[in-house]
């Protein structure tokens, strides 16, 4: 399975997107959480929903950008998580950021 795959396979359960959001740093998580509020949802609910966006919306040139940001990365999982939920709390960012 592609990583870009296996972050879609996990963490689209809002238990292991949770998980994936705490281990990503205090502070990033507190943007995610903050976010997720506004929305009306946990931080485990809003991450899986929207990982599961990112599955349904975008493209194979967005995967391919995702795929070579995360290629390199110690924990390309987690740093793959990181730029898809970036783009969620950080209107005008784009996808694939300096980590």
């Amino acid at each position: 399975m592609c990583l870009v795959a296996e972050i879609v396979h996990t963490c689209s359960n809002e238990k292991v997107a949770q998980a994936a959001v705490a281990s990503l740093g205090t502070e990033f998580a507190n943007r995610v959480d903050a976010t997720a509020r506004l929305c009306g949802m946990s931080a485990g609910a809003f991450a899986a929903r929207t990982v599961r966006q990112f599955d349904n919306c975008v493209g194979e040139r967005e995967r391919q950008a995702l795929r070579e940001a995360m290629r390199g990365s110690d924990q390309p999982i987690l740093f793959g998580l990181h730029q898809i939920l970036q783009t969620a709390i950080c209107p005008g960012c784009t996808m694939v950021t300096q980590h």
